[in-house]
């Protein structure tokens, strides 16, 4: 009876090659090969492909099961070069497989994907006596990492004409007074007394915006998506009737940081200045 190393394989993602028993009635022209499976169980497996982020840790575990013959070399290769490394069994890759393991071996290693983007092509194989293998191949895309916006704020102000205020800090999040220095003033209302309210606003010190569009996903913005976005539009200190669902990308104050902003509603009646120049918009926005 062979002695079984015990390691846990849960199927995560189901992988490339299922068990298969050997008959009792099996052709000698046509021996049973070893059968391989892998899984993974940081991410797991989808059809033989993993995406990961740069730097991710992938956790690989297999089942080998000798066919007619008992098994005897197990190997692992990144882009067609085999690895040297120590299994969580202790064994060193590529395994001479020993007798403890020569008719089921399981095992896993932990591998890191590094941080060169791009694909990575994963080659797990064992060997029998007789040199008859199986194999599993896994691609790994490796991505570049992203950074979430994880704050988001609710924001509004008010036209600029009326008594409550008309400006917003989108670094210090909140309203600004007119009394307030320009360099805090991100967003300030350009309508003139007596216009009716548009919600239109410009820069009072150098952030400047782009409008998204209307394929930028504002819920899973990162600091990727937004720089990618404020690059590839043309930067204005202005914005000019901006409607709910718009989305624009500030950057801040001449700085590396983004702010994403939604609009969600502007109301050309709000009266809650309960004065003649009414007017509020509203907006969300998210940021580092």
């Amino acid at each position: 009876m062979k002695k079984m190393k015990l390691f846990a394989l849960g199927l995560i993602g189901a992988t490339a090659l299922t068990f298969t028993a050997c008959s009792d009635d099996d052709d000698p022209d046509n021996p049973n090969r070893p059968i391989l499976t892998v899984t993974e169980s940081t991410i797991g497996i989808d059809g033989g492909l993993i995406e990961a982020t740069v730097g991710t840790v992938l956790e690989f575990e297999w089942e080998a099961r000798k066919g007619d013959v008992d098994l005897d070399l197990f190997e692992i290769a990144v882009d067609d070069v085999s690895i040297s490394e120590t299994t969580d069994g202790g064994n060193t890759l590529p395994y001479e497989i020993a007798n403890a393991d020569d008719e089921i071996y399981t095992d896993g290693i932990s591998l890191n994907v590094g941080n060169s983007v791009g694909a990575k092509i994963y080659t797990f194989k064992v060997t029998d006596r007789d040199g008859l293998d199986d194999e599993v191949i896994v691609t790994v895309n490796v991505m570049a990492a992203t950074t979430p916006l994880a704050t988001e704020v609710n924001g509004a102000f008010f036209h600029i004409g009326g008594s409550l205020e008309g400006a917003y800090d989108l670094v210090n999040e909140g309203v600004v007074p007119a009394s307030d220095p320009d360099a805090n003033k991100d967003m300030e209302n350009t309508d003139m007394a007596g216009s009716t309210f548009t919600g239109s606003w410009e820069a009072a010190n150098t952030t400047m915006f782009v409008k998204a569009p209307t394929s930028f996903d504002y819920d899973n913005a990162t600091v990727e998506s937004a720089t990618a976005t404020y690059t590839a539009g043309t930067p204005a200190a202005a914005v000019s009737n901006p409607a709910a669902n718009d989305i624009y990308v500030a950057n801040l104050r001449g700085t590396n940081d983004y702010a994403v902003i939604k609009i969600t509603n502007v109301d050309p009646n709000d009266n809650t200045c309960n004065c003649a120049n009414t007017g509020k918009i509203s907006f969300d926005f998210k940021k580092e």
